[in-house]
């Protein structure tokens, strides 16, 4: 039974980030998409060997004449006297064998062929790197997202337990006639809205997780425990990387220089379909008779063929414009990316500025809350504080434990795709 069981069965409940991003690089469709790119593009390369390889074919063939004219064929009986008779031959059965060897001798037009190949190859090879790398980064956003959507639950049912905290509060000073009855229905209201908040969250964890099980390729009902939190995040150094690292390093620029490199070579070998081909052939035939005579013969065949075709109907006019298209499409594509590539990285790298930034001040803001709320909660029992004035503390302290659990996830997936912008190895800077 576990030797039949599938890859995903392996997978330990207690999922770290290591093992998460492991199981993506095997099971992720989109890597699985791209794998298979690769692959075609390696049987296309095989291919175009055969402009420069030997052909060697065989055929036999069982030969078998019945007709008419066989029949009544006038011939001299040899007897005496002699007389003209008439016979039939009936069919005539015989078989024949034949050898073929073509070997190409000159034909551009394979040679542009394969070199075009090869560096679609390459442009495969780069593209599943790139992809693999993407998918890491957005597996580090489902990963960390599903620990930030617990955060999340957890901010919200202690923001629910303070506030029935404060309902119990209400309902007992309103039974010793110290507060209005106002105070228990708006203290009642937050204790529902805080339920609903709480359920919300749950459904968004729910989500993350759905999120995280596509990215590893696994089935919509297993169950995952992540083992690891949200780390701290790092402090965003200076740009290390600078436009020439980054056009000499990006996956994707390489991938598209390749592109552009095996669409040059299609125009080329459009170009050469006015050229001729030239191959030498050799052929071996071998023709047997059974009936009604036997015999054998056999014959060699040693020749250069020279095939030119100067008009094909436009089909050459027509190819070389479709390869000139996409020449032009791939290198405006290589264009818009290399102009926007520096861009992309600054961009980032201030988003990511702007996170930590943001995720200190919402980090000091959590304590300066629950002070607030704590002396809110204290002021409201002595009679000093509406519940108004309790109820916005409340808010005030959830909403800054839940911009703290906001910035410190946002702030750890921008350093991710900042790493993924200047073409820096994002495993090194996982925890």
């Amino acid at each position: 039974m576990l030797a039949g069981a599938p890859a995903f069965g392996d997978v330990p409940i207690a999922l770290s980030l290591e093992q998460a991003l492991s199981i993506a690089r095997s099971d992720n469709p989109a890597i699985a998409i791209d794998r298979a790119r690769k692959a075609r593009a390696e049987g296309a390369r095989i291919r175009t060997r055969q402009g420069f390889s030997p052909r060697l074919s065989l055929t036999a063939s069982q030969l078998r004449l019945d007709s008419s004219a066989l029949d009544d064929i006038p011939r001299i009986n040899p007897d005496f006297p002699p007389l003209f008779t008439a016979s039939s031959l009936g069919p005539l059965e015989g078989n024949l064998v034949g050898v073929e060897l073509v070997q190409p001798l000159i034909n551009v037009g394979a040679w542009n062929a394969r070199r075009q190949a090869g560096s679609a190859l390459a442009a495969a090879e780069l593209g599943l790197d790139r992809g693999t790398r993407e998918v890491q980064v957005a597996v580090v956003e489902a990963y960390y997202g599903v620990g930030a959507a617990h955060s999340r639950v957890k901010a919200e049912k202690r923001g629910l337990a303070t506030a029935q905290r404060a309902l119990r509060q209400t309902e007992a000073g309103l039974e010793q006639e110290l507060v209005a009855p106002v105070d228990v229905l708006s203290a009642r209201t937050r204790v529902s809205e805080m339920e609903t908040r709480v359920a919300r969250a749950r459904a968004t964890v729910v989500a993350a997780n759905g999120s995280l099980r596509r990215l590893l390729g696994m089935p919509g009902d297993r169950d995952l425990t992540l083992t690891d939190d949200v780390p701290q995040p790092a402090a965003p150094a200076p740009m290390a990387a600078d436009l020439a690292h980054i056009l000499a390093n990006r996956r994707d620029l390489k991938a598209l220089e390749q592109s552009v490199e095996a669409a040059e070579f299609g125009v080329k070998r459009a170009k050469s379909a006015w050229l001729p081909d030239v191959n030498l052939l050799a052929r071996y035939d071998r023709l047997e008779g059974n009936e009604p005579i036997d015999f054998s013969e056999n014959g060699w065949l040693l020749a250069v063929s020279l095939r030119w075709t100067p008009f094909a109907g436009f089909d050459h006019i027509g190819a070389l414009g479709e390869a000139r298209a996409i020449e032009d499409e791939t290198r405006a594509r290589l264009r818009a990316l290399r102009q926007g590539a520096w861009a992309e990285a600054q961009a980032v790298h201030a988003q990511w500025q702007a996170e930590f930034e943001g995720w200190e001040s919402a980090s000091r803001a959590v304590a300066g809350a629950e002070n607030a709320l704590a002396l809110t909660e204290a002021r409201y029992a002595e009679g000093l504080d509406d519940i108004t004035a309790l109820l916005r503390a409340q808010a005030e302290e959830l909403a800054a434990r839940t911009r703290e659990i906001n910035a410190r996830f946002n702030a750890v997936v921008a350093a991710s795709q900042y790493r993924l912008a200047v073409a820096e190895d994002i495993d090194a800077a996982l925890p």
